[in-house]
């Protein structure tokens, strides 16, 4: 379970401000999915994309998962009136920006890895960009 300092967080403004980032490079694995567009990234589509590549490398390889969702949005409930505050959290999301590595592959062929960008990137609903990692960089 999730502990908070806060039991209500404030909206994030200007979050895709400043493109700069980190985990631009592939640091982890061999293979990585590069996000192209800055957008929104829910838990159930994490989820979705960790249980579609195991079931494609079949459980063989490591996955690494690079965003954690670590942004409340909140939802007043259905017949309250308006006023009194912001409403419960609804949902926990992830804010990426675009260039950020999504998620890294290590210990499975090329082959399978792309098939399972392919499957991944269907169900995403951000543009990616599958990458290699030199021999260089290592």
């Amino acid at each position: 379970m999730k502990i908070n300092k806060y039991k209500k967080y404030h909206k994030i403004k200007n979050i895709f401000k400043n493109e700069r980032n980190s985990l631009t490079v592939i640091k982890k694995g061999f293979y990585g999915f590069k996000i192209l567009e800055s957008g929104i990234i829910t838990p159930k589509q994490l989820e979705t994309a960790r249980r579609i590549i195991a079931r494609i490398t079949k459980r063989s390889g490591k996955i690494f998962i690079n965003i954690f969702c670590n942004h409340a949005l909140t939802k007043k409930p259905l017949l309250s009136r308006m006023g009194k505050g912001s409403g419960g959290v609804s949902l926990w999301i992830s804010y990426v920006k675009k260039g950020k590595i999504f998620i890294e592959l290590k210990g499975i062929s090329k082959k399978v890895a792309y098939i399972a960008f392919k499957a991944v990137s269907k169900r995403i609903s951000l543009k990616m960009k599958f990458l290699e990692r030199n021999i260089m960089d290592a």
